[in-house]
């Protein structure tokens, strides 16, 4: 009776893990990992929970949209403090890419007014 409690235990965990790693490389929305101001710019690190990028630019214009409209899922920027000049964007295509990988995408984009 012990030993088939700890075997489906056993199942349940091994099955479980198998399906976190599934969902995490499930497609979706980019979303910001790591940000960090330093005097009046902003670094931010990006995954893009894709297998690949297929046009630059419109994914460009979707992050910009993305942190002009504060909608990036783990992070909301507080910008009552300090508004930055500069914001320079690292994408990764998954986040276990981070430290394997080089980015396969950088953007500098300018808030200067």
């Amino acid at each position: 009776m012990v030993i088939s409690v700890v075997l489906v235990l056993v199942v349940v965990t091994i099955l479980g893990i198998g399906l976190e790693g599934e969902e995490r490389r499930a497609e979706g929305e980019p979303d910001v990992v790591s940000s960090m101001i330093v005097n009046n710019e902003q670094y931010l690190t990006v995954v893009a929970n894709r297998n690949e990028i297929e046009n630059e630019e419109e994914f460009t214009k979707l992050l910009i949209k993305m942190y002009e409209e504060n909608s990036f899922h783990s992070v909301k920027f507080s910008r009552d403090m300090v508004e930055p000049e500069r914001v320079y964007v690292k994408v990764y295509l998954w986040k276990q890419d981070i430290k394997k990988e080089n980015p396969i995408l950088r953007i500098k984009y300018c808030l200067c007014k």
